[in-house]
């Protein structure tokens, strides 16, 4: 009899044990569930956002020689500005922008722009944030 006892206390302590794993084993795959979900939204990026905001054409050097001339002409495609320019002046080089210099007029790119809050501003100069050529 005492063997007996024995034997179901051990099996009652065995149920009991595996009880706990399966809880246990339900919350981790909860929690992974969980976590892979997570994941997912993390990972998404919204598609219909632009990389860049215009598209142009760096059409050649600034020839003037003024106090305020120099850079670079580049004429903005759908500038919503209002009263645009017909072109823009960037007080870059075309190897500042990273840009090769030996690159032959017109450049077709896209780029980020925004208007130079300076003195310089007032002459049509703007401020390139980010560019990319186009082939």
């Amino acid at each position: 009899m005492f063997r007996q006892c024995i034997s179901l206390n051990f099996i009652l302590c065995d149920c009991s044990i595996n009880v706990y794993f399966a809880v246990i084993s339900i919350k981790m795959k909860t929690f992974i569930f969980i976590a892979c979900i997570g994941l997912i939204f993390v990972s998404c990026k919204k598609t219909g956002v632009p990389p860049y905001q215009s598209q142009g054409v760096i059409t050649g050097y600034d020839p003037r020689t003024c106090q305020t001339c120099g850079g670079l002409f580049i004429t903005i495609n759908n500038d919503t500005t209002k009263n645009a320019p017909p072109h823009y002046d960037i007080n870059e080089s075309l190897q500042q922008l990273g840009i090769n210099p030996n690159a032959k007029f017109p450049i077709n790119v896209s780029l980020n722009w925004m208007h130079d809050t300076t003195a310089l501003g007032r002459y049509g100069y703007i401020i390139v944030t980010k560019i990319k050529v186009i082939n």
